[in-house]
């Protein structure tokens, strides 16, 4: 037999007899199977709201081949912030709620951004699952969209939930919420006149929502409506010079709360370290309109109409002072010289950026659209139109002018018109609110929402004293009407403002 082979046979055995050896060596190894463990998450959101003293579940399926009874369940909660104790030098650590499968239980956490998360642990084969969804504590009223009324005189706040301004509700699960403010506080407003709200992102150093009315107003927690402070002077830095009257209220991106009081500008910079309260009012020789369009570029903050001198007049980024524009004479109009007879009905900022003006002239009583370009180093006046053929315009029209398109609402009555400026610069009826008389409009304008500038809002009367509101959806390129004019959400005394509320 050839050698070669001989030594290819021996070493063949060898091997065979080599895994035989490890096939019944049992002693010296554990080997088992571990037996599967998963969290299904199948159909649940990995973003909720949960409300503050509600019941909150969250129905996973603990999927296990083993016993069960091997298994802990652990639910964890923790700001997405973490915050400083102050007694101590560590941040809040994580706080156990639930330690069952399912989470159901009441949520008693302050309103605020947090993470939950449920981890599983198999201490039979000492293995682990998680699984993290972001959760926003609120209670029932903090955010959608508020409702100031009027009633026999008494003014209250109220809030909509509306799917179509909250996207994490169903259409089934909208709720409207009555007299908030007089149900938290028992106590009663006469005399109201526009809301204001200063929100997490804009200012952290103070977060509220502003009750003002004709003669001063009210600080409310923004998450439980409870007053923080009715003592309006003393929202300001030299109380003594104060004569109550609100008059317009605005953020900027800066941030700085900008307030007209009395027709003078109050400024809060949140910038500016140990300001607390709005400062002494701007110095000039004014007398601003209620109105602050935010304009907020690297020049100016705000722009206000100045009723004494009859121009516009600018605010700085910094919000230090009320400057003045170089004459426009030579333009479509003179930015610093609108004319004597001019007054001024309405101003926002729309589309492309460019702000907006509805003036009437007691001379000719003629209405005209102002445009105007604040957003870059320099104002310009971009175009002035005649409102002439803008049907059923009158002295108790309000406006509306969308950002996405060039789209412009006013009212007349118990009709919707749109105003057609960049075509055909006239204006037409888009909807009839038989029986019931219109008492505001608003486009809805809130960057990074899907409804940004495509959903208006209008409040209505009917001749019994009901007051609704109907969410509209339009075109945001064209204004066309899409949806929403057939139902209403009722039962409210007569609009006085509304306001978003995120």
């Amino acid at each position: 037999m050839n050698k070669r082979f001989i030594i290819q046979i021996i070493f063949l055995l060898v091997a065979i007899f080599s895994l035989c050896n490890c096939y019944n060596d049992k002693g010296n190894y554990d080997y088992k199977e571990l037996t599967s463990l998963q969290i299904d998450t199948t159909g649940i959101k990995a973003q909720q709201t949960a409300y503050q003293f509600e019941n909150f579940k969250v129905p996973v399926d603990v999927k296990y081949a083993g016993n069960k009874e091997d298994l802990s369940y652990e639910w964890k909660i923790y700001p997405q912030v973490p915050q400083k104790d102050e007694d101590v030098t560590k941040y809040d650590s994580a706080v156990v709620l639930y330690t069952k499968a399912v989470f159901d239980t009441i949520i008693y956490e302050i309103p605020g951004a947090y993470y939950l998360t449920l981890t599983v642990t198999d201490h039979l084969q000492n293995i682990q699952e998680a699984f993290t969804l972001k959760l926003n504590v609120e209670t029932l009223v903090s955010r959608g969209l508020c409702v100031m009324d009027e009633n026999n005189g008494i003014y209250d706040l109220h809030l909509i939930k509306s799917a179509k301004l909250l996207p994490d509700i169903l259409e089934s699960d909208e709720q409207t919420y009555y007299h908030v403010y007089s149900g938290v506080n028992d106590l009663e407003i006469t005399d109201g006149k526009f809301l204001g709200f200063v929100s997490v992102d804009a200012a952290t150093d103070n977060k509220a929502l502003y009750f003002f009315t004709e003669t001063g107003g009210v600080t409310l927690d923004i998450d439980t409506y409870e007053i923080m402070s009715s003592d309006y002077p003393s929202w300001f830095s030299f109380p003594m010079s104060i004569t109550p009257a609100p008059g317009a209220f605005m953020v900027t991106s800066r941030p700085i709360e900008m307030l007209i009081n009395n027709g003078l500008v109050y400024v809060w910079d949140h910038t500016s370290m140990g300001v607390t309260t709005f400062g002494d009012r701007l110095n000039g020789d004014y007398e601003a309109a209620p109105y602050l369009p935010r304009i907020s570029t690297s020049t100016f903050s705000t722009v206000i109409f100045d009723k004494k001198n009859k121009r516009f007049a600018p605010i700085n980024i910094f919000g230090s002072q009320v400057g003045e524009f170089e004459s426009t004479a030579s333009g479509e109009f003179d930015l610093d010289d609108i004319g004597a007879s001019k007054e001024l009905k309405f101003m926002d900022n729309g589309f492309n950026s460019y702000t907006y003006a509805v003036f009437y002239d007691t001379q000719t009583s003629e209405y005209a659209l102002y445009v105007m370009d604040f957003s870059g180093t320099e104002a310009s006046p971009v175009k002035k139109y005649a409102m002439d053929n803008c049907e059923g315009i009158n002295g108790d029209s309000y406006y509306a002018f969308g950002n996405q398109g060039n789209v412009c609402f006013y009212s007349s009555g118990s009709d919707l018109c749109q105003y057609k400026y960049a075509s055909t610069n006239a204006g037409t009826v888009v909807h009839s609110f038989t029986g019931e008389t219109i008492t505001g409009i608003k486009v809805f304008k809130n960057s990074g929402h899907a409804q940004d500038g495509k959903l208006l809002i209008v409040s209505t009367l009917t001749g019994s004293g009901e007051g609704k509101i109907y969410l509209v959806g339009f075109n945001e390129l064209t204004g066309a009407i899409v949806d929403g004019t057939d139902k209403p959400y009722g039962g409210f005394g007569k609009i006085v403002d509304i306001l978003y509320k995120e």
